[in-house]
């Protein structure tokens, strides 16, 4: 009698769905959407992009024929390649037709002498910059905006590039595959996944991986690309060093933004140093977090502003994020970046020309927290907001009376409304379990409008909901329970419940698409307990709650 009647682990997704294990009926999968990339830990514990991509929609990108390409001054097709020489401006471009939102371009570059290439749509030169050098001859990934229906897809410069491209592909970025991600817990790869539920977000660094560029300054730091193997298991991680002695070795970019709580975030890992260092530069001081690689103790040196707070987690291969939240909303006065320090509490470093850290992935977001990783290279790059929504009907979703079974970890203990609901599709017929604006506090309701309203309300308030939390909640007329790793910590002896065939959805927001739950879902059944006795019951909840 312990067979759910709708149970969701994240073992199988496909574009746009994230499938139920019972029962075998599309009825019970989950509708996803996220109109962008994203990216996860997959289960060797390494960096990598998820979404599903459209068709090719470049013609001859291999450039077999010198055809289907617009030509600028400077270009030419010759030898399976692209070639430019002390090209500006436009050089080279393709129409693919009238689209919407982004555009995933990957191409390789070759031959290169001098001057740097820009891949853009429409007039915006700006967006997708690429600096190429010497050592970064290879491939390129570029996400390319094309909202207002631009058709072509641009490759230029605005100082002389000379060098080849080929291999180009274009495709349009739908973004519908949800995330199974593994989390690293003491630097190893849980190996049971979560599905990853985010909100929308932006790093507003234009290049969280080359830090060549001028927008990053230098001071008294060297840095060199492609040092060491990063978090994507590539050999694009580079290697800051202390140039000379100076009380502020440290890159920063002046970027500026507009009022909010902020959070910066790197991965860096020791290659001779230890001591590094984040900060976030506003009109008063914000205080700096130092953080020891060697024994991953972080100190927090408070600022005249509100005292900032920071995290530091272990990754594989010696690798840490870091992360650093300001303690109030700020904006920015420029300056944001990632330093190198002899000791914790004191910005001074010494030079020796050789030691120094590992860093990849700098990132800064308007949130109290920092999420998934988001690559740019050329401008900021927004991630979209997540939806997991529609899986049942009335026939699969007890509404008289049954258990909602979840295991659940929140993003951040950040007072928001997250909600995971069976209900009819609105608001007025619901049974929720909810993070909600009480810190680290889990709530199940029980919502029948016309029985009157709220028929239970049941809170628990002693643990770290950033943890993997086992929650269910038993609904049944005048039996209301709320369980929570095991024990039963909230009851209510009176309230009614629903009736028959009244529930037929079950989603991951409140039922009118507000709400939504932005967190790591391990696990999610319902049970129906209709023809259960009491003593089955019992023991099903200590069974999947322990």
């Amino acid at each position: 009698m312990d067979i759910p009647s709708l149970f969701m682990i994240p073992s199988a997704v496909s574009s746009g769905k994230v499938h139920s294990v019972f029962p075998n009926s599309t009825d019970a999968d989950f509708d996803f959407n996220r109109d962008s990339d994203a990216t996860r830990v997959n289960s060797e514990g390494l960096i990598e992009r998820v979404g599903y991509y459209g068709s090719e929609l470049i013609t001859n990108g291999s450039f077999d024929t010198d055809s289907n390409w617009t030509k600028g001054t400077g270009t030419t097709i010759l030898g399976g390649k692209a070639n430019f020489s002390s090209a500006t401006g436009v050089s080279l471009y393709q129409n693919i037709g009238t689209q919407s939102g982004t555009v995933k371009v990957t191409f390789s570059i070759t031959n290169y002498t001098s001057g740097t290439l820009n891949v853009y749509s429409g007039g915006n030169q700006s967006v997708g910059t690429i600096n190429v050098t010497a050592n970064a001859i290879g491939d390129y990934l570029v996400l390319v905006d094309r909202s207002g229906g631009n058709n072509n897809i641009i490759f230029g410069s605005s100082n002389s590039f000379t060098g080849s491209i080929d291999n180009v592909s274009v495709k349009e970025v739908t973004g519908d595959r949800a995330r199974l991600n593994y989390e690293i817990e003491g630097g190893l790869v849980n190996t049971k996944p979560s599905l990853l539920l985010e909100p929308q977000s932006t790093n507003l660094f234009p290049y969280s991986n080359d830090y060549t560029q001028s927008n990053w300054n230098k001071a008294d730091v060297t840095i060199t690309e492609n040092a060491g193997i990063s978090p994507e298991n590539l050999n694009n991680a580079s290697k800051m060093v202390v140039s000379s002695a100076s009380a502020f070795a440290y890159i920063y970019d002046s970027l500026t933004s507009s009022s909010s709580i902020h959070t910066i975030s790197a991965f860096v890992k020791a290659d001779g140093r230890n001591i590094v260092w984040l900060y976030i530069a506003s009109g008063s001081s914000n205080g700096t977090i130092y953080f020891d690689l060697s024994d991953e103790s972080i100190q927090v040196v408070a600022g005249s502003g509100a005292t900032p707070t920071g995290t530091i987690t272990a990754f594989p291969n010696d690798w840490y994020r870091i992360t650093y939240t300001t303690g109030s909303a700020i904006s920015f006065t420029g300056g944001s970046g990632l330093g190198i320090s002899d000791a914790k509490g004191n910005l001074s470093a010494t030079v020796d020309g050789t030691n120094g850290v590992l860093i990849y992935g700098l990132q800064i977001e308007q949130q109290s927290y920092a999420t998934s990783h988001i690559p740019t290279n050329g401008s900021t790059q927004t991630r979209s907001g997540e939806t997991c929504n529609g899986a049942g009907t009335s026939s699969i979703l007890p509404s008289e009376e049954g258990i909602l079974y979840c295991e659940i970890a929140a993003l951040a203990d950040d007072l928001t409304n997250r909600t995971i609901a069976i209900n009819d599709g609105t608001t007025s017929n619901t049974v929720r379990i909810q993070y909600l604006t009480i810190s680290n506090a889990i709530w199940a309701t029980v919502t029948n409008i016309g029985a009157g309203g709220n028929q239970a309300i049941l809170q628990y308030t002693s643990l770290d909901i950033t943890n993997n939390t086992k929650v269910a909640l038993q609904y049944k007329a005048n039996d209301f329970s709320l369980f929570v790793n095991g024990i039963k910590v909230a009851t209510d002896s009176s309230g009614a419940t629903f009736s028959a065939n009244t529930l037929n959805t079950l989603q991951f927001d409140r039922g009118n698409g507000a709400e939504d739950f932005y967190g790591k879902i391990r696990d999610i059944r319902v049970y129906n307990t209709k023809e259960m006795t009491d003593s089955e019951v019992d023991i099903l909840l200590t069974k999947i709650t322990s």
